[in-house]
């Protein structure tokens, strides 16, 4: 039915003297004024970030034959120089493979840049296919792929298998895949997305004295924000278990922070533990960079104190992504060199325009500021530390 002129009008009539709901309008007011704070604080806080980068990275002009940011990690590379150290055995603690047939660039680049060998850590579907992926799947098969890739290089592939909380006889399947050559165990439970259960319940007993009689190292990502009191109740009980906790327990979102507290209470306290120095893939790893650049001074002697206990590693999920070619292999790894090995250097993921800068940021030439770690503090790290994690298996 249509509505007249004079329908029109008497609605209009009707909305004009129905009595304003003060109740309402105020909570609207509120919304709007939440709203407005909430923007004003992020805009002080990303100001305060790029200050606190600015205070420790010195401007300096782009090189003449630098890329522009939308150019490939090939450009990149093509400009920047190798880096500065080279007199290592690097071994990488921590990344992960989806299939053998993804191996061979990473192990081209690997070879290029000093890398002897890497610990390949097994996944469930839930690591390469994100929330599609079911956390119970391909755990045995991923872990039997890495096997492969073991015996295809060998000495050169570090196999570390993956188990659920909820596969059934976790302890004899753990002894079949050790005697199959796996070299180590890597647990996601501690991950705020595996997180469906304590770190200490009954039913990872049998796992973790495994662990710690056999001395069988243990890559356990533990968000340390969250799971600290799990995972120090874990380890009061097996005080032999050794386990490195990745991404610095998460703590360098925070350098300044409670959790790189808990790190420092964690290392100090349990001689067994350990931390590596991988951040994540993608933008997680330019973030990781960024924290760095922002507070280079925390970091440093984070690394001087602890010396004995870091290990170094990328993370950067090996798979057959058509972004993830060897230069792009490549351009991780040297940025994670980078990271420790010099004062200033570039990276084309933190560049205005790749997509991956944090915050989208306005750093044109992705150019970050390292920890330039003197030679004796990155042996330890690139390898006599990732050594001792080892020794109990290397002797096996």
């Amino acid at each position: 039915m249509e509505t007249s002129e004079n329908d029109a009008d008497k609605t209009e009539g009707l909305a004009a003297t129905e009595p304003v709901n003060y109740l309402q309008l105020g909570g609207s007011l509120l919304i709007v004024l939440l709203i407005g704070t909430n923007l004003l604080t992020w805009a002080y806080y990303r100001n305060e970030a790029r200050t606190a980068a600015s205070a420790t990275v010195s401007p300096m002009a782009a090189p003449p034959t630098a890329p522009r940011p939308s150019q490939r990690p090939e450009a990149m590379l093509a400009v920047n120089e190798a880096p500065q150290k080279t007199d290592y055995a690097i071994t990488n603690a921590h990344d992960h493979l989806y299939m053998l047939k993804h191996l061979d660039k990473y192990m081209k680049a690997a070879k290029e840049f000093g890398i002897e060998r890497t610990v390949f850590v097994a996944s469930s579907e839930f690591t390469f296919l994100g929330t599609k992926g079911d956390m119970t799947k391909l755990n045995d098969w991923s872990t039997r792929e890495i096997l492969k890739a073991a015996k295809k290089y060998p000495g050169k592939i570090i196999p570390f298998a993956t188990l659920h909380p909820d596969d059934p006889d976790k302890v004899a399947l753990l002894k079949e895949y050790v005697a199959e050559g796996v070299m180590g165990l890597k647990l996601y439970t501690g991950h705020s997305n595996f997180h469906d259960r304590s770190l200490d319940v009954p039913e990872m007993d049998p796992v973790y004295a495994y662990c710690a009689e056999t001395g069988l190292p243990l890559l356990w990502h533990v968000n340390m924000a969250k799971y600290t009191k799990e995972l120090f109740q874990v380890l009061d009980k097996y005080p032999n278990l050794t386990v490195i906790i990745p991404h610095l327990g998460v703590g360098f979102w925070r350098p300044d922070g409670q959790v790189m507290g808990e790190v420092e209470h964690m290392l100090a306290t349990y001689p067994n533990t350990y931390v590596d120095t991988s951040f994540g893939t993608r933008e997680i790893l330019v973030g990781g960079l960024e924290k760095v650049t922002a507070y280079t001074d925390i970091f440093k002697d984070f690394y001087e104190k602890h010396q004995d206990r870091i290990v170094w590693g990328t993370d950067m999920v090996v798979t057959g992504n058509k972004e993830k070619t060897e230069a792009w292999v490549k351009s991780v790894i040297r940025a994670c060199r980078d990271l420790h090995e010099k004062d200033v250097y570039t990276f084309w993921m933190a560049a205005e325009g790749s997509g991956y800068a944090y915050g989208r940021g306005d750093n044109t030439y992705g150019t970050l500021r390292g920890l330039n770690l003197p030679d004796d503090i990155l042996k330890k790290i690139y390898e006599t530390n990732m050594d001792k994690v080892l020794a109990s298996v290397d002797k096996k």
